[in-house]
């Protein structure tokens, strides 16, 4: 039986589009950027996170469908894309659901899933004059700063050296305090 199955079929709805959203919002979240190659930039960091994390054994088998589905539906993404407009208000719902028919580790996975993709999407192109993507091991290296992340809830200077706008930065800290409730 599949893991989202034990949901409604409404919430297995919004738990399967609920990660990609996450990235998404990230990504348009501010309007620093100067034609398509950011989106393209920060598509490509998802879609890479969202696949580390369908693989992910430490993820657990909720996660890793939910990051799957997330993939797989690719003719959701424009009506997902659509539905962003009170994202947060859906990661609480989530949040909620997971709380009262998940575990503890499940609960934990995915506030650690929602963070990595997020701080993934907003590290992926840099706000700066040079706009340049970040290096090749970064995959290995924003694993241990979401980690790092989550594990200083309080930590409000988390993101600082991530290289990210500002309006990127208070999207996050808006994600990390519903998170956090």
């Amino acid at each position: 039986m599949s893991e989202l199955q034990r949901f409604l079929p409404q919430d297995q709805e919004l738990l399967s589009g609920l990660l990609y959203r996450v990235g998404y919002w990230i990504s348009n979240v501010d309007d620093t950027d100067e034609g398509n190659e950011s989106e393209q930039i920060e598509r490509q960091h998802m879609i890479g996170c969202l696949t580390k994390i369908s693989k992910a054994g430490k993820a657990g088998a909720l996660i890793n469908e939910m990051a799957l589905e997330s993939l797989r539906q690719q003719q959701s993404w424009p009506r997902w894309e659509s539905q962003n407009d009170h994202i947060l208000d859906s990661v609480a719902k989530a949040l909620a659901l997971i709380k009262s028919q998940g575990s503890q580790e499940e609960l934990g996975a995915f506030i650690r899933a929602s963070m990595m993709v997020a701080t993934a999407v907003a590290h992926a192109f840099r706000e700066e004059p040079e706009n340049t993507p970040d290096h090749e091991n970064y995959f290995s290296w924003l694993a241990e700063k979401a980690n790092d992340l989550v594990l200083s809830l309080s930590d409000k200077e988390a993101h600082k050296d991530l290289s990210i706008s500002p309006e990127e930065d208070n999207a996050l800290n808006e994600l990390l305090s519903v998170l956090k409730s």
